[in-house]
């Protein structure tokens, strides 16, 4: 079965409350975003993925990433 990140390969993947995403989770998210690819679980060969991420949160993100409970990268200031 296929993770829903390919599932929405050259399309997009809407992710809902990313606030309250775990931060481990958030951060891998953040690597395949940047390296445009994912690995399947249990191993194989790396898969090269084109998704548009749209996401939403009912939390201030801001405030929540000052606070360190959400990844920042390095283009967010």
């Amino acid at each position: 079965m296929r993770g829903r990140i390919v599932q929405a390969n050259s399309g997009t993947l809407f992710l809902d409350e990313i606030g309250d995403m775990p931060l481990a989770l958030q951060t891998r998210l953040l690597r395949v975003l940047e390296d445009q690819e994912v690995i399947p679980l249990g191993g194989g060969a790396p898969i090269k993925v084109d998704t548009r991420i749209m996401c939403a949160s009912h939390r201030n993100l801001t405030d929540m990433m000052a606070r360190g409970e959400f990844a920042r990268t390095s283009t967010t200031g």
